[in-house]
């Protein structure tokens, strides 16, 4: 989800629970306040142990939700002394919440909401990590979704305009009242996606499924022997736009001294490259494994390919690992 719809959606939730201002505003707080982990995305590029810390990571987890709502709380008190902030008559000035027990409860809400939100797109959020590493999601929408995307960034851009640029009584109950509408299409545009998914996963009897960016499509994974199948459905008409096929395991049955290819590629998923691959992987990604003897040098080369990211840049015709890594080849001795 981007940043203007968390912040649209949970000035509605706050103001539909609250009549609390103050509330409502530790509220909205926490319900943005997750996506702070894009400016920690550098940390990952250097070191890639803490590859924790990347966005949707570390700060989208349930365990540290208390600690940052407690430093949010806590650091409310500072806010007037900002010049910038001095500027707004609401929502911010005049900040200086207090720790409370319910100050705390209504950041808590308001965080989880954002979690909630996220694990609605195909990424989902490994909510438990470290203790549980499985990805949540409903795969409902696309991260962006062009439509929902596109109202609730014109509420914030006029709101702020509005506000900072040209000084006019536009007050924090109207973005309440903006954000109330943006919710309600929100909520009917889901509706209506999530009866196109189910028609989909209905007629084209696939594993799973995945939204696509523009809204009537979406990819189908499908499995076939030994064989996986990527197509990109017209939810509408249900008919196949693309197919992209790819081998489920690919190997070289030379020289193995022993060593079956099963016990190869476990010992490849222990390693710490094919973690940090893993965590970076959208649910349910189907991987396609090829293992590969090296005689000269004596090692396994194995490689895992995440076949759906895979398919989305052949689709687009973009190179692969233009954005994200979609291959890790890991290397392993023959001894």
């Amino acid at each position: 989800m981007d940043i203007f719809l968390h912040l649209v959606v949970n000035a509605a939730v706050a103001n539909q629970f609250s009549q609390d201002e103050n509330s409502q505003r530790v509220f909205i707080l926490g319900g943005i306040v997750p996506d702070i982990d894009v400016f920690f995305a550098w940390i990952p590029i250097l070191i890639p142990q803490l590859f924790i810390l990347q966005h949707r990571g570390l700060f989208h987890t349930v365990f540290v939700a208390p600690f940052i709502i407690i430093a949010l709380i806590l650091s409310t008190k500072y806010y007037r002394k900002i010049n910038f902030v001095q500027r707004l008559d609401e929502p911010f000035q005049g900040m200086n919440t207090k720790l409370n027990y319910s100050t705390f409860l209504w950041g808590v809400f308001g965080f989880f909401v954002h979690l909630i939100m996220d694990c609605i797109t195909p990424g989902g959020l490994q909510l438990f990590y470290p203790f549980i590493y499985q990805r949540i999601t409903l795969n409902l929408i696309s991260v962006i979704d062009p439509l929902v995307s596109l109202l609730s960034s014109v509420i914030v851009i006029r709101f702020v305009y509005n506000k900072l640029i040209s000084s006019s009584s536009y007050s924090f109950s109207h973005l309440k009242k903006s954000a109330k509408t943006i919710s309600i299409l929100f909520v009917a545009l889901l509706s209506i996606y999530g009866f196109l998914q189910v028609n989909t996963v209905v007629t084209q009897s696939s594993i799973s499924t995945k939204p696509e960016i523009i809204p009537i499509f979406r990819w189908v994974f499908s499995e076939d022997q030994n064989n996986l199948s990527i197509r990109l459905v017209n939810q509408l008409t249900q008919e196949t736009v693309q197919t992209y096929f790819y081998p489920a395991l690919t190997y070289n049955q030379t020289e193995w001294n022993g060593l079956t290819i099963d016990s190869i590629v476990n010992q490849a998923k222990e390693t710490f490259k094919y973690h940090k691959f893993k965590f970076q992987l959208e649910s349910e990604a189907h991987l396609a494994v090829n293992a590969t003897f090296n005689e000269e040098e004596n090692r396994w080369e194995v490689s895992f390919l995440n076949t759906f990211q895979d398919a989305q840049f052949r689709f687009y015709g973009f190179p692969n690992g233009s954005f994200l890594e979609t291959k890790v080849i890991i290397h392993l001795n023959q001894t």
